[in-house]
């Protein structure tokens, strides 16, 4: 255990440059003077650790201290290329593919199938239906966050409405197969998501803005996308639809019926991404809870109805 103990405090160091004592002792659940020695035992190894005094002080790992390839066996390297390949594979970040030699060039005497990144699993995180518009608005996007550069756009809502934008874009994001950039809106002075496929113009300013003070990683990403209300759901499908059902609700959610008709209860949110994801599976699904729910299907096919029968008409 305790060498388990002493390589994870190096690999935290590395990851976290500067921890205090006590951080250590509370991560571990060992005492102070433990950490004391583990320290003492880690620097003694040939890892030189610093100290450094006052409220803001603690342990660091030297600055110039690399860690070498002994501490990865080649079955975690080989892991580590096919996730960086994934990434890759969705953007074309230089900095990610000279990650990926450097990396390799470790594994320059691991055995030849290693070498060839032989793992199990393929990573490809290239969105859906990505095309060379929004690359480009991703490599204009990525300009205007490492430069800190004010960006204007035209941005549509969902529901149709056009409106132009100032933003300071912090991160770009891809969730699912879909493009965001977070941004602070300067009109609304607050964060907000913007999908960039809805994204009409985009135009990187002279002007500049501050870097913000706030950990864009650790946010609640999901209540960004989530904007309506959380309602309970009861569905039934018919047996046709079971595979897409599988596909979209979890397994604890479905009762199947001997008929292999499917019953459905679960909880999303109420805003316009529900009402079309419903309709479309066409009469496959019967909403049989909430009633306003049930109604608003039902109004919304008799609107269909009607354009087409109008057609039919002239």
């Amino acid at each position: 255990m305790k060498v388990e103990r002493l390589l994870a405090i190096v690999m935290m160091l590395l990851n976290k440059r500067r921890m205090s004592a006590r951080e250590l002792a509370d991560r571990f659940e060992v005492s102070l003077r433990t950490v004391y020695r583990d320290l003492e035992t880690i620097n003694a190894a040939g890892i030189p650790i610093v100290a450094y005094p006052g409220t803001s002080g603690g342990y660091e790992i030297m600055e110039n201290f690399t860690i070498d390839r002994q501490y990865l066996s080649a079955d975690e390297l080989v892991a580590v290329i096919a996730a960086l390949k994934g990434v890759h594979s969705s953007t074309d970040d230089k900095q990610i593919g000279h990650l990926l030699e450097k990396i390799k060039a470790l594994l320059a005497t691991a055995p030849t199938s290693l070498q060839g990144g032989a793992h199990p699993v393929v990573y490809d995180f290239n969105p859906w239906g990505s095309s060379p518009a929004i690359e480009q608005k991703v490599a204009r996007l990525r300009e205007a966050i490492e430069s800190r550069q004010r960006a204007r756009i035209v941005y549509t809502k969902i529901q149709g409405e056009a409106s132009e934008r100032t933003i300071e874009p912090v991160r770009l994001i891809i969730k699912g197969y879909v493009w965001y950039v977070y941004a602070f809106c300067r009109g609304k002075e607050a964060f907000r998501l913007f999908r960039l496929s809805r994204v009409a113009e985009l135009e990187l300013l002279p002007e500049h803005f501050a870097a913000y003070d706030c950990e864009v990683e650790t946010l609640q990403w999901q209540d960004e996308w989530d904007h309506g209300e959380k309602i309970a759901l009861v569905l039934q499908f018919s047996p046709r639809a079971h595979v897409r059902v599988r596909d979209m609700f979890d397994p604890q959610t479905i009762e199947t019926a001997p008929n292999g008709e499917m019953t459905v209860r679960t909880t999303m949110a109420d805003d316009e991404w529900l009402t079309g994801m419903l309709l479309s599976y066409g009469d496959s699904v019967q909403v049989l809870a909430p009633d306003f729910i049930r109604q608003r299907i039902a109004d919304t096919a008799k609107k269909m109805l009607a354009c087409y029968e109008t057609d039919q008409k002239r």
